[in-house]
C-alpha cells in the first residue's frame, strides 16, 4: 500500500474483503477468519492515514497490527506479527502501542473473541481466554450472611429434637456456649438419632464436645470453603471471629452455588 493503490481501490479493497470476510465467519468454515484481518486492519489504516502526519502505508502497518491483535486478544502477537511481516522492526513501539490499545478496547467492548466464537455457538460460552474463578478471590466474609440463628449449648436434646422438628428452616446450625463462641455445628440428623439413642436429656455442648467441626475465617477464600463442604459432607459452615470465635456468620451450599450462576450469566451474555 506505499504509494501503489489509491484510496478509492482501498476502499473497494476493504468493503468487498469485508464482506467476504462476514460470509466465512458467518458459515462456519475453518478458513477465512483470520489472515483476511490483516488486510481490513492495512486498509483502515491506509485510509485513516490520509488525515494523519506521516507515510500512509506506515499507517497501514498500524492497522494490521491493531486489528489483528484487538480480534484474537493477543496484543504481543499482532504487533510482532505485522512488523517482522513488513520488516519494519523499528515500528515495534507503535504497534505494540496499537496493539494493546485494541486489545484493551476488545476486552471492554466484546465478550468473547472469534477464536472461542465457534465454542461459543455450540453452547460452551467462554468470556475470556483464561478466566479466574470466582470463589478464589472472594472470601467468607463477603459472602456470608451475616448473625445467623444459633443453638445454645445448655440445650437439651430433646429440645433440640423438637426445634428442628417444628420449627427449623435449615438442616443443621452453629452450637455456641455463652459467650457466642462455636462449640460445634449440630443437624437435624443428629438430633434425631441422639434421641432415638436415648440421650434426650443430654447438652448439646456435650454431643459435641468430641466433634470436630470445620469453620471458616473472614478472611478464608470462599474455594477453600467449598472444599471444606465436600470434605465434610456438610452444606453449612459457621464464619468465626479469629480473635475469640464468636460466630459472626454462615455460608451455606446455596450461597455458593449462586456465585458460580452469576458468574455463568454473565459468560452468556
Amino acid at each position: 500500500m506505499h504509494g501503489s493503490l489509491v484510496v478509492k481501490a482501498v476502499i473497494l479493497l476493504l468493503v468487498v474483503k469485508a464482506i467476504v470476510w462476514l460470509v466465512a465467519l458467518g458459515s462456519g468454515t475453518s478458513g477465512g477468519i483470520l489472515a483476511p484481518l490483516l488486510i481490513l486492519g492495512g486498509c483502515a489504516g491506509f485510509l485513516i492515514g490520509q488525515y494523519l502526519p506521516g507515510d500512509p502505508g506506515f499507517w497501514a502497518m498500524i492497522g494490521m497490527a491493531g486489528v489483528m491483535s484487538g480480534t484474537m486478544r493477543a496484543p504481543m502477537t499482532g504487533a510482532l506479527f505485522a512488523a517482522e511481516l513488513t520488516n519494519h522492526l523499528p515500528a515495534l513501539p507503535e504497534t505494540i502501542a496499537a496493539g494493546s490499545a485494541a486489545y484493551a478496547i476488545s476486552v471492554l467492548v466484546m465478550k468473547r473473541s472469534i477464536l472461542t466464537e465457534k465454542i461459543a455457538r455450540r453452547g460452551r460460552h467462554i468470556s475470556r481466554e483464561y478466566t479466574v474463578d470466582a470463589l478464589e478471590f472472594l472470601q467468607a466474609g463477603q459472602l456470608m450472611t451475616p448473625d445467623p440463628e444459633t443453638l445454645r449449648g445448655d440445650m437439651p436434646l430433646s429440645e433440640a429434637a423438637r426445634f428442628f422438628a417444628e420449627k427449623a428452616s435449615h438442616r443443621s446450625y452453629p452450637v455456641v456456649d455463652g459467650q457466642g463462641r462455636l462449640i460445634g455445628l449440630v443437624s437435624r440428623q443428629d438430633a434425631l438419632e441422639w434421641r432415638v439413642a436415648g440421650h434426650a436429656e443430654s447438652r448439646l455442648a456435650d454431643a459435641l464436645s468430641d466433634a470436630s467441626t470445620g469453620y471458616a475465617f473472614p478472611e478464608t477464600q470462599c474455594g477453600e470453603v467449598a472444599d471444606m463442604m465436600v470434605e465434610s459432607g456438610v452444606g453449612r459452615v459457621p464464619v468465626v471471629d479469629p480473635k475469640d470465635r464468636k460466630v459472626i456468620g454462615i455460608i451455606s451450599r446455596q450461597d455458593l452455588l449462586k456465585v458460580r450462576s452469576t458468574q455463568k450469566s454473565g459468560e452468556m451474555r
